[in-house]
C-alpha cells in the first residue's frame, strides 16, 4: 500500500485494548488515556495496540466525533466489551467526519458507523461549487521585494516628537514602504499549483516563450530565438525550484522541538482545524469577556497621565538590545491589529531601528504609552471536545509586533534582575537562564527512583492542571508579588503602565466583534506573559509543608507519605483560594511511586469535594511517568511518536525530494529526532531496541530494501546509530550539570545519584565505552568534558559490535567484503532506480540463497534454476547470462557501483524469463 493513500480497516479484533491508543500525541502533559467504557486491557488487546502503535496508525473508537465516551461494542451473554475497532492510517483520520457505534439486535456485535468527507459526489460537487475565488493584498518579502522595502525606508523622514505620533508616523512609514502585491485565493483545488516557487518573474518569463513561439510560428523570428527564450524559462523554473529547495531545507534544519515537528507537518498537509460557523461572534465576545473579567467600551478613553522621570543613560534601551531581539523574529508570524509583520523588522533599516529605539525610551521614560499597544486580537483554536461550544477552544491574542520587542526588551530586564536578586525559589525552573523541562524531569526522576531504593520506599506526586492560568492572574496581586519578591519599583510601575488598560476585540475569519476592556489575567501571546505567572506563584514553596517543581504553570508536589500528601494539598487548596486561580480537578492526577501495589489500598484523593483520579502513567512536561518509575513507558511513548512522525515525513519527503538519499536523512534527523530524542537525558543510557527499530524501518524504506533486511545491515550501509546520539546526550547533560550553580536542587540529585551503586544502566554505558563510573566522575572533577570521549568510544564499540553480528549472521553473510568505513558513494547518486538496485544486492536482497527459511527449492536461482541463487552464480555460474572474468564479490558490488550495468542486465534477463515462464 502506498504510504500515502487513505487506509481502514474495520471489525471484530477479539482483544481488548482498554484506554490505550489515545490520540494525544500533540500533547505535553496528561494521563494519555482514551474513553472508554472498557477499561480492561488482555493479552490479544496488547499485542493489537503495539501493532497498530508500530504502523503509526489511529483507533476511531473514542477518539472521533461522535464517540465521545467510547461506547461498548459487543453486548453478549459475556458480557458488555469494546472489541470491535475501526483503525485509520493519518492520510484517512483527516477524511473522517464521524464514527459511531450504531444499534442492532440481531446480532451481539454493533455495527461501526463512520461517515467519511468526499463519498457524495453531489455534496463534494457542491463543495466546490463554494469555493469562491476571492483577491487579497499580500506583502511581497522577496528578495527584490525586501531591496524595494529597504530604498523606501532610506527615502523616509521621521519628524513626529510625541509617542503617539511617533507610533503613527513609523506605522505608516513600514505601510507605504512594504511592497504589495494582489494575489486570487482559490479553494483547496487550485491551492499550491507550484508547489510555491512560481512567481512573477515565471510567470513573466513564460509570456515571453508563448509570445516568441507565435513570432517563429509566424515567420517573424528565427527558430533560434524562440529556443533561446525558453532555454531561459526553463533556467528559471530551474532556479526557482532551487531556491525553494533551500529555503524548505534551511526551515527543517532549524526545528528543535516536537512542536515545531507538528506545526510543519500540519502545515504541509494543510491541516487547519476550522472554528465552527455556528457559534456567533456575539457569543464569542461572551465567552472571552467572561474569561478575562471584560467590560464594554464605553467611550473614548481619557488621555493617560504622563509622569515623565529622568532616567540613567546607561539604563535606557540600545540599539544593541532591539536589535538582538529583532534577530530573534521568525517569519511568515501573524500580525497584530496594527498590520505590521515581523519582517517589517527584521529587513529594516539601521535608520528604522533607530527610530524604533528612540520611540522606546520616550516609553521607558514616562512620556506615554501607545495605544495601538494595548490592542490584541483574539483568534479561536480549537483544541478537543465538541466543535460547537466556546469553551472547547482556546483563544491566542495577536498583539502588535513593536509592543512585542517592547516587552521582549523588558522581559530579559527582569530576567536578568531576578537570577541577581534570587528572587525565584530553587524550584521554578519556568523561562531562566540556563534551565529546562529537563531538570525537573531529571529531579523528579531522581527523587522516584531514590525512595523506591528503600525498603517498602514510595513517593506521592500529585500532578496539578490550573485551569486557564494565564487568564484566572489577579493583576492587583500580581503587582503586590512583583514588589514583594524584590523586583525593582521601575520594572514594576513598567509592568503596571502596559496593565493600566488593555484591549481586545474577536476575529474569526472575515468576522470581527466590539473593542472590551479586560480587567484580568495575563496577556496570552506577550513575551512578558509567562515569568509574571512564575513570580505570581513564585511563593508556593513557602507554605508550610509544601515541596513542588514546577516549569511557568506545570506543577507537581511531591511527598513521602501519605499523610504528608494529604496536608500538603489542604495547603495549597488555601494558596490557590488566595491566589484566585482555580484547579481543573479532571485533568489533575494522582500518582503513587512504589514498586507494588499494596494490597485492599484504598486511598481516596480529593480536591476540596471532587474527587482526583490515580494513575499508573502520566505525561509531565512532555515525558512520560510511570509507577515503577522506570524509562519503559517513556520509550513507549516516543516510538509510538516517532512510528507516526515517520509516515508523515515520508509522505512529505516523496513530494518534496524525491528519492534524494541526503535529504530524506536531513529530514529525518532534523524531524524525526526531535521527537525521538527528547528527554534522552534520562533514558539515553541504556539502547533501547524499540527506538533502533524504527530508524531501521525509515532506512529499509529509503534503500528500497526488504522488510527483512536485517537492522545491523542497514545500520551500517547507512552509518547510523540513535544509541550513540541518545547516550551523548545523558552523557553531555551530566557534564553540563556538574560545572552548573543555577539550580541548588538538580545539583545534588546528581551527587546523590553519582553515589548510588544500583544505577545499573549507567554504569553499563560507561563500562561498555572502556570507564568505570567512577573514573567518568574523577576526570569530569578535573574538569574534563567527558561526553565527547566516551560518544567516540561508544561510536566504535557500536561499530564492532555491528559488524560483530555480520560476521556471524546467516544472512547475507559475505556482506562484510562489502562495507566501507564511511558512508558509500552510491547513496549519492542522482538515479533513485540505480541506488535502490545496488542497495538490494548489497544488502542480500537478491540472492535467494540468503533466505534459510524457506524450502531449498525457493532457494534457488530465479533464471537457470540450476544452482543457489548468490552473486558469485548469476556473475559467472549461471547458464542464462554470459561468461564474464572472475572478480571478486567486493569488486562486483564495490560502493561506486561500478557493475551497475551487470546488476541491470540481471533483472531485466529475470523479468524476461519470468514472462516466458508464465506464458507456458
Amino acid at each position: 500500500m502506498d504510504r500515502e493513500e487513505c487506509m481502514l480497516l474495520g471489525g471484530d479484533f477479539n482483544g481488548r485494548i482498554g484506554e490505550r491508543g489515545a490520540r494525544n500525541w500533540e500533547e505535553e502533559k496528561g494521563d494519555g488515556k482514551r474513553k472508554t467504557k472498557d477499561k480492561v486491557e488482555n493479552a490479544e488487546g496488547k499485542r493489537l495496540i503495539e501493532w497498530i502503535e508500530e504502523n503509526g496508525w489511529e483507533v476511531l473508537n473514542g477518539n472521533k466525533r461522535g464517540d465521545e465516551e467510547g461506547e461498548v461494542t459487543y453486548v453478549g451473554s459475556r458480557g458488555e466489551t469494546v472489541i470491535d475497532y475501526a483503525i485509520v492510517n493519518e492520510a484517512a483520520w483527516e477524511r473522517v467526519k464521524e464514527f459511531k457505534v450504531g444499534e442492532r439486535v440481531d446480532s451481539d456485535h454493533l455495527p461501526l458507523e463512520i461517515t467519511i468527507e468526499g463519498t457524495n459526489q453531489e455534496e463534494k460537487e457542491k463543495g466546490e461549487m463554494r469555493e469562491e475565488e476571492k483577491k487579497v493584498i499580500v506583502k511581497v518579502w522577496s528578495e527584490h521585494g525586501v531591496k524595494e522595502y529597504r530604498r523606501r525606508l532610506e527615502e523616509a523622514t521621521f519628524k513626529e516628537q510625541e509617542i503617539e505620533k511617533m507610533v503613527t508616523e513609523l506605522k505608516e512609514v513600514i505601510e507605504k514602504a512594504t511592497k504589495k502585491k494582489e494575489v486570487i485565493v482559490r479553494g483547496a483545488k487550485g491551492a499550491g499549483k507550484k508547489n510555491g516557487w512560481w512567481d512573477r518573474e515565471c510567470e513573466q518569463s513564460k509570456r515571453e516563450v508563448v509570445k516568441a513561439l507565435r513570432g517563429w510560428r509566424r515567420n517573424k523570428i528565427d527558430r533560434s530565438r524562440f529556443l533561446e527564450a525558453k532555454r531561459r524559462y526553463r533556467e528559471r523554473c530551474r532556479e526557482k525550484k532551487k531556491q525553494k529547495r533551500e529555503r524548505e531545507e534551511k526551515e527543517i534544519k532549524e526545528i528543535r522541538t516536537e512542536r515545531e515537528v507538528w506545526k510543519y507537518i500540519n502545515r504541509e498537509r494543510k491541516k487547519k482545524e476550522p472554528v465552527s460557523e455556528k457559534i456567533t461572534i456575539q457569543e464569542w465576545e461572551e465567552y472571552f469577556m467572561k474569561l478575562l473579567e471584560g467590560r464594554k467600551e464605553e467611550g473614548k478613553a481619557g488621555t493617560q497621565r504622563k509622569e515623565k522621570q529622568t532616567v540613567m543613560e546607561d539604563t535606557e534601551i540600545t540599539v544593541e538590545e532591539v536589535g538582538r531581539h529583532i534577530r530573534y523574529l521568525k517569519k511568515r508570524k501573524a500580525p497584530g491589529w496594527d498590520g505590521v509583520q515581523n519582517e517589517a523588522w527584521m529587513y529594516g533599516t539601521e535608520r528604522m531601528v533607530e527610530r524604533m529605539v528612540e520611540l522606546m525610551n520616550g516609553v521607558w521614560r514616562g512620556e506615554g504609552f501607545p495605544e495601538d499597544w494595548r490592542e490584541g486580537v483574539i483568534c479561536p483554536i480549537f483544541k478537543k471536545g465538541e466543535k460547537n461550544r466556546a469553551e472547547n477552544y482556546r483563544g491566542i491574542t495577536l498583539l502588535n509586533t513593536g509592543y512585542k520587542l517592547y516587552a521582549s526588551v523588558l522581559s530579559e530586564r527582569m530576567k536578568r534582575e531576578i537570577e541577581e536578586k534570587g528572587v525565584l525559589p530553587d524550584s521554578q525552573a519556568g523561562f531562566r537562564k540556563g534551565r529546562g523541562t529537563v531538570d525537573n524531569v531529571y529531579i523528579l526522576d531522581h527523587l522516584a527512583r531514590n525512595e523506591l531504593r528503600k525498603k517498602g520506599g514510595r513517593m506521592y506526586a500529585l500532578f496539578i492542571d490550573f485551569k486557564a492560568a494565564f487568564d484566572k492572574v489577579d493583576r492587583v496581586k500580581m503587582f503586590e508579588c512583583m514588589r514583594e519578591r524584590g523586583i525593582s519599583e521601575w520594572l514594576v510601575r513598567k509592568v503596571e503602565e502596559i496593565y493600566a488598560r488593555t484591549r481586545n476585540k474577536v476575529k474569526v475569519g472575515e468576522k470581527e466583534g466590539e473593542w472590551f476592556e479586560t480587567t484580568k489575567g495575563v496577556r496570552q501571546g506577550c513575551p512578558l506573559s509567562p515569568l509574571l505567572f512564575t513570580i505570581y506563584v513564585a511563593d508556593v514553596d513557602e507554605m508550610e509543608k509544601v515541596w513542588s517543581l514546577a516549569f511557568a504553570d506545570d506543577m507537581v508536589i511531591v511527598a513521602k507519605s501519605e499523610r504528608e500528601m494529604k496536608e500538603m494539598m489542604r495547603n495549597l487548596e488555601k494558596y490557590v483560594r488566595k491566589k484566585k486561580l482555580e484547579v481543573n480537578v479532571e485533568k489533575t492526577k494522582m500518582m503513587v511511586f512504589s514498586k507494588r501495589k499494596r494490597k485492599n489500598e484504598e486511598s481516596e484523593w480529593k480536591w476540596e469535594e471532587s474527587k482526583i483520579e490515580r494513575v499508573s502513567e502520566f505525561k509531565y512536561l512532555g515525558y512520560t511517568f510511570n509507577e515503577r518509575a522506570t524509562v519503559r513507558a517513556q520509550v513507549r511513548e516516543v516510538v509510538r511518536k516517532e512510528n507516526k512522525v515517520v509516515g508523515c515525513v515520508w509522505g512529505i519527503g516523496e513530494r518534496m525530494w524525491g528519492g534524494e538519499f541526503g535529504r530524506r536523512m536531513m529530514m529525518f534527523e532534523s524531524m524525526v529526532e526531535s521527537v525521538l530524542m527528547y528527554e534522552a537525558e534520562i533514558w539515553g543510557w541504556k539502547e533501547q531496541e524499540e527506538v533502533e527499530r524504527v530508524q531501521e524501518k525509515y532506512l529499509r524504506w529509503v534503500l528500497g530494501v526488504d522488510r527483512e533486511s536485517p537492522g545491523y545491515i542497514v545500520r551500517e550501509e547507512c552509518k547510523r546509530s540513535r544509541r550513540v546520539k541518545a547516550g551523548k546526550r545523558a552523557a553531555k547533560f551530566e557534564d553540563r550539570v556538574g560545572g552548573r550553580e543555577e539550580c541548588r536542587i538538580l545539583t545534588e540529585c546528581y551527587r546523590e545519584k553519582k553515589k548510588n551503586a544500583d544505577e545499573k544502566e549507567r554504569e553499563k554505558y560507561c563500562r561498555r565505552n572502556g570507564y568505570a563510573s567512577e573514573e567518568v566522575e574523577r576526570m569530569r572533577a578535573e574538569g574534563r568534558w567527558m561526553c565527547a570521549e566516551l560518544s567516540e568510544r561508544d561510536r566504535d564499540t557500536d561499530k564492532q559490535e555491528r559488524r560483530e553480528r555480520i560476521r556471524e549472521a546467516r544472512y547475507n553473510r559475505e556482506y562484510e567484503r562489502c562495507v566501507t568505513e564511511d558512508v558509500p558513494v552510491y547513496l549519492g547518486r542522482e538515479s533513485t532506480k540505480e541506488r535502490k538496485m545496488m542497495a538490494r544486492f548489497r544488502c542480500g536482497n537478491e540472492e535467494r540463497e540468503n533466505k534459510y527459511w524457506v524450502e531449498e527449492e525457493e532457494r534457488m536461482c530465479r533464471m537457470c534454476r540450476e544452482e543457489r541463487e548468490t552473486i558469485e552464480h548469476m556473475w559467472r555460474g549461471c547458464g542464462e547470462m554470459r561468461e564474464r572474468e572472475e572478480k571478486e564479490r567486493g569488486e562486483i558490488l564495490n560502493e561506486d557501483g561500478r557493475e551497475i550495468g551487470w546488476m541491470k542486465e540481471v533483472w531485466k534477463r529475470r523479468e524476461r524469463i519470468e514472462k516466458e515462464r508464465g506464458g507456458e
